[in-house]
């Protein structure tokens, strides 16, 4: 886990990032956490322009300080108007990288995430499916596993396509690695024989893994530019979620975006470990508000044995009043302050919100410590260009 803040008004952006970062093994079980991970990087002291990354440390194997660093030497000098026009290019520049992310990487890739899904949704709902058997035939393994694959491409048609991919990106993925997905499937479904149908059915599946708007956890970074394009005057701060690439293209989508100015006169925004930030911000920790929402929905239900659509309805109506007349109130007399602040003591603040998740995950004992210090700290404004106000490399340089 980590914790990274942005705190903005009209002066400029500050960024807040800690430095822990989770390595696991393959099967996914937490080996070590380090506390010198760089997730907080600049594109130019120049540029007003920043990279946060959250999740995991790299993309397909390369850590996300190289791809980033690597970008900032490409860049250039380049400049664009629109903070959206360096995140494009950013993008645009993974996805060209093949030097860095080769066909036989990409491949390495499409082949992971397709025995993921199949093994851990497909084989663990077939086993399921079969236990009530004593002796299943390989023809009932196989018609019940025909029926999971279809019901579950059904689920697949509620998903829209992803936006940045051609209308028939998922079969090309399917036809491009079509012998890779029939060894995967051999190797999941070892000692059943798979007929043409299946394998076709679960090439489609892989075909829609790709099309769709849906990331798996294996296959999906998160990051956030922030700062200001040539002709923005004020911050600008955009999410992304970023897949992996197969048959060269690169899976991504904006999941956010934050704009000072107008009638928005500051903004802080929290990634990750946020649920300390936002009891901050708000007056309540996330959970208690979710958990008194439901519990008041279902006063009339109190051992919670109803669900309907009455309730849900009744759920959404009290989220909207408490967001209304307790969380508003109480966070915009914080905003508004933010709105005057300094750009030094937004910088200030950004760093304080994230010592204060660092100190309550430590004092808390039945979480691990997947927030901590030192925390990197920069200021970006249209003036200065991007400045670091604290950064773990320069401290050690001070002591050595």
């Amino acid at each position: 886990m980590t914790c990274e803040v942005a705190v903005m008004n009209k002066r400029g952006i500050a960024l807040a990032a800690d430095s822990a970062v989770t390595v696991r093994d393959g099967d996914g079980a937490r080996k070590k956490i380090y506390y010198t991970a760089e997730k907080l990087f600049s594109l130019s002291p120049d540029l007003p322009v920043a990279i946060m990354t959250y999740g995991p440390a790299d993309i397909m194997g390369v850590p996300w300080e190289t791809v980033v660093k690597v970008y900032a030497q490409k860049l250039d000098g380049r400049r664009f108007d629109t903070l959206a026009g360096y995140a494009r290019d950013f993008l645009a520049f993974i996805e060209g990288a093949t030097w860095l992310f080769s066909p036989e990487i990409q491949t390495q890739w499409v082949r992971s995430l397709a025995h993921s899904v199949w093994d851990g949704l497909y084989k663990d709902k077939l086993d399921e499916a079969l236990a009530d058997l004593s002796r299943p035939t390989p023809r009932q393994a196989l018609a019940r596993l025909a029926a999971i694959i279809e019901e579950d491409q059904e689920d697949w048609a509620g998903y829209p396509d992803l936006g940045c991919v051609a209308p028939d990106y998922g079969r090309h993925v399917q036809e491009s690695y079509a012998e890779v997905l029939d060894e995967v499937a051999e190797l999941v479904f070892e000692g059943l024989p798979l007929t043409a149908d299946i394998k076709a059915a679960l090439r489609h599946t892989a075909g829609l893994t790709y099309q769709k708007d849906w990331f798996h956890p294996r296959d999906r970074s998160r990051i956030v530019i922030a700062g200001m394009g040539e002709a923005e005057p004020f911050p600008v701060l955009l999410e992304y979620d970023v897949g992996t690439l197969a048959a060269g293209t690169l899976r991504y989508k904006k999941t956010d975006e934050t704009r000072v100015g107008g009638d928005v006169d500051a903004s802080v925004a929290s990634f990750a470990q946020d649920d300390i930030i936002h009891s901050i911000i708000q007056g309540v920790h996330p959970r208690v508000y979710r958990e008194f929402v439901e519990a008041a929905a279902r006063l009339d239900d109190p051992d919670g044995e109803e669900e309907s659509e009455e309730i849900r309805e009744r759920e959404q109506r009290l989220a909207a009043l408490v967001r209304k007349e307790i969380l508003r109130p109480y966070a915009d007399p914080l905003l508004s302050a933010v709105s005057a602040l300094p750009r030094q003591d937004l910088a200030k603040m950004a760093e304080s919100l994230v010592n204060l998740t660092a100190f309550l995950m430590r004092m808390t004992v039945d979480e691990d410590e997947t927030v901590s210090e030192p925390v990197d700290v920069a200021l970006l404004s249209k003036g200065d260009g991007f400045i670091w106000v604290k950064h773990k490399d320069v401290r050690a340089l001070a002591h050595a």
